[in-house]
């Protein structure tokens, strides 16, 4: 039979087959080998499962995977954090203020969506706490490159019925920082959904750590979604310094009008990506964050 995964805890996943949820484990011979990934089965596969007699199953095959949400694993062994898979659309909050909105970590949000084959969507919430102007400034540099943005306040009703649009018959991950308001949006959206996961949680964990746990749950108006844990920093994996260029669609036009053609677009003269962030024709916060994510980064 096949099924979704809804809820890594541990080695147990909670498997969702025909409107039924399933305990199930994953078969030894997945977890085999040297591990490059967190986990050989994630929130959102679609999995092959074998019943077992009374109740729940065993994991024996994961079916390929049509998108993933990942990020670099913390700690000193670099490995990759599947977070999620199989996403229609990642759902990047930042709150226009309280906390302050890095532009960093939308893009770096951005990046990973684009690398996973997952439309980003951008939602600025708490737009109740700044002016007009303010909130435009913030979404002008991806409303330009055509990504989709949302403006919500929980607290004053802007937006949430269009927020709650977005969701609709998609699978999505709301991805943001803590403070940023994602249990108000995803509440607002169905009441007491947090409540509800927690239940799941519960019976699902059995005292587990899972403060990192990824869960997706069905909307009534059809579709999913998955809250990720707040996330203090989103470290890119597999993107690397020679590559992050074409990540951004106002800079990749640009690649090979520089005088140097290893040029790191950072402190090299005649420099076309320099040139056009100085006349205005790429803002200035967006190559400030290209800037801050390129020196994070390795050449290979």
């Amino acid at each position: 039979m096949q099924g979704r995964v809804i809820r890594i805890s541990g080695l147990k996943c909670l498997v969702e087959v025909d409107g039924q949820q399933l305990q199930c484990e994953i078969r030894g011979r997945l977890k085999a080998g040297a591990r490059k990934t967190n986990s050989p089965v994630v929130a959102g596969d679609w999995v092959e499962i074998l019943l077992r007699d009374g109740c729940g199953g065993i994991i024996e095959a994961v079916c390929p995977r049509t998108s993933k949400f990942s990020r670099g694993a913390s700690g000193s062994r670099p490995i990759e954090q599947i977070l999620i898979a199989n996403l229609d659309q990642l759902v990047v909050v930042v709150a226009a203020r309280q906390p302050q909105p890095r532009v960093g970590f939308i893009d770096r949000a951005i990046i990973m969506a684009v690398k996973g084959n997952i439309q980003p969507v951008v939602c600025i919430n708490k737009v109740d706490l700044v002016d007009e102007g303010a909130v435009e400034q913030l979404a002008a540099p991806y409303a330009a490159l055509g990504y989709p943005i949302h403006y919500s306040s929980a607290v004053r009703g802007d937006g949430m019925e269009g927020f709650k649009g977005v969701l609709t018959n998609r699978v999505s991950a709301i991805v943001g920082q803590s403070g940023v308001g994602k249990s108000a949006l995803l509440n607002y959206v169905e009441p007491g959904l947090g409540l509800k996961t927690k239940e799941i949680m519960v019976r699902h964990d059995r005292g587990r750590h899972t403060t990192t746990a990824v869960q997706l749950y069905k909307l009534q108006q059809g579709g999913y979604v998955a809250d990720t844990p707040g996330i203090k920093e989103l470290r890119l994996w597999g993107v690397k310094r020679e590559e992050l260029e074409m990540y951004y669609p106002e800079i990749a036009p640009l690649i090979g009008k520089c005088q140097f053609g290893d040029c790191s677009h950072i402190h090299e003269p005649h420099c076309a990506v320099r040139a056009a962030s100085a006349t205005g024709h790429i803002l200035p916060s967006r190559y400030e964050a290209f800037c801050r994510i390129a020196e994070s980064l390795v050449y290979e």
